[in-house]
């Protein structure tokens, strides 16, 4: 009887244990589905770039000087007009004294020749008076003709005397034009000895001190346009394909919090330039700048992240990236939920982003998919 007990136990057991795994079994496997949903995918191409100023003005030295006062400091905003940096040129200080000099002697020059040629005008005024009355005694036969020559000689004398004279005012007078356009040129020279800003902006870089003796075309500073900035960024060459001038970017940084700037592609550069990586990697990279909008709470030099959109698809099915994979023969495919099982479906994609891909073909709105692809499930698996 024990024994008959026994067996009908371990009989009722083992159909437990049966229905338990059948149920188990026809429950299927958990996986986490997603959507197909229709919006609007956008491909970017994203990287780091440097904020700098639109417009800056590279001021250098016009002549060997010395630097006696630098009344500015970097990073200080400055005025149109407002100096910057005050030169001594002593040797130009020499060469103006030198043309004052010169000017004040021609001037002088000018000045006696003038008086000289009034005082001739009268004696050609009194010789053409006095031959007009030897005429008149010569017709009379008052005076000979060696008198009356004579008188005429003193005319044709007075006038010669008078064409000299012009001609020495006329000297006189082109030399003091002569020395003032020199004197003009020097002080225009004198004048760049105090440097100016020449718009309101920022000083960027001051690389003299006071003492300092600089050379001809030795930077002096460099002044950027506060208001209008822009962001250069190097681009994989790679990546420059589908880069086109006045694509849309979108601009952000820790400095701006939540807020995104948006600005265009302003210009692409040439020629790829060679640059090393944080890894130590070498990489053709294109420089690209980017408009910003103004104002912004951005200096130069902050670093920010462009997100450059190359291309965009709107009203469009879109899955998550991590849903399609690519089979064997290059196709792609996802894991279709229907009725709870497992159907492989072949999709065609068409862009992507970070995060979404376009299903151009092979779903529709609603369908559910596996969310990982990556997971190995059969045809006709049971899920739930």
């Amino acid at each position: 009887m024990k024994r008959k007990t026994i067996i009908y136990l371990a009989t009722a057991v083992a159909i437990v244990l049966v229905i338990t795994v059948w149920a188990y079994a026809n429950d299927g496997t958990k996986v986490e589905t997603v959507q197909a949903r229709q919006g609007g995918i956008i491909r970017a191409v994203t990287d780091t770039g440097y904020v700098q100023a639109a417009t800056n003005y590279d001021i250098h030295a016009t002549q060997s000087a010395r630097v006696v006062g630098v009344p500015v400091e970097v990073g200080q905003a400055v005025e149109q007009g407002q100096t910057l940096a005050v030169l001594e040129n002593l040797d130009l200080a020499v060469q103006i004294s030198d043309v004052n000099s010169q000017i004040s002697q021609a001037a002088s020059a000018a000045a006696g020749a003038r008086a000289a040629l009034e005082r001739l005008q009268l004696e050609l005024k009194d010789a053409q008076d006095n031959l007009a009355r030897s005429q008149q005694l010569f017709q009379a036969g008052v005076i000979s003709q060696v008198d009356f020559d004579k008188a005429k000689l003193q005319v044709d004398t007075a006038r010669q005397n008078i064409s000299e004279q012009n001609a020495i005012l006329e000297s006189a007078l082109a030399q003091r034009a002569g020395l003032n356009q020199s004197l003009q040129q020097l002080s225009a020279k004198e004048r760049q000895l105090t440097v100016k800003s020449p718009v309101n902006g920022i000083v960027l870089t001051l690389p003299v001190k006071q003492e300092q003796v600089v050379n001809q075309g030795t930077l002096l500073v460099n002044v950027a346009m506060s208001e209008q900035l822009e962001v250069k960024a190097d681009i994989l060459s790679d990546d420059l394909a589908d880069i086109k001038i006045g694509q849309r970017v979108t601009v952000t940084a820790p400095v701006l919090g939540q807020q995104a700037l948006v600005g265009e592609v302003k210009k692409i550069y040439p020629q790829a330039e060679e640059k090393t990586s944080a890894l130590g990697v070498i990489q053709r990279r294109v420089p690209v700048i980017i408009t910003l909008p103004a104002p912004v709470n951005l200096k130069p030099g902050y670093e920010v992240r462009v997100s450059i959109e190359t291309m965009s698809r709107q009203d469009v099915l879109t899955l998550p990236r991590e849903s399609v994979r690519t089979r064997e023969d290059g196709q792609k495919e996802v894991m279709l939920v229907i009725e709870k099982r497992i159907k492989h479906q072949l999709v065609k994609t068409g862009i992507s982003d970070q995060e979404n891909v376009e299903i151009s073909s092979g779903l529709t709105a609603e369908d559910q998919v596996v969310r990982d692809a990556g997971l190995n499930l059969a045809e006709k698996t049971r899920v739930k």
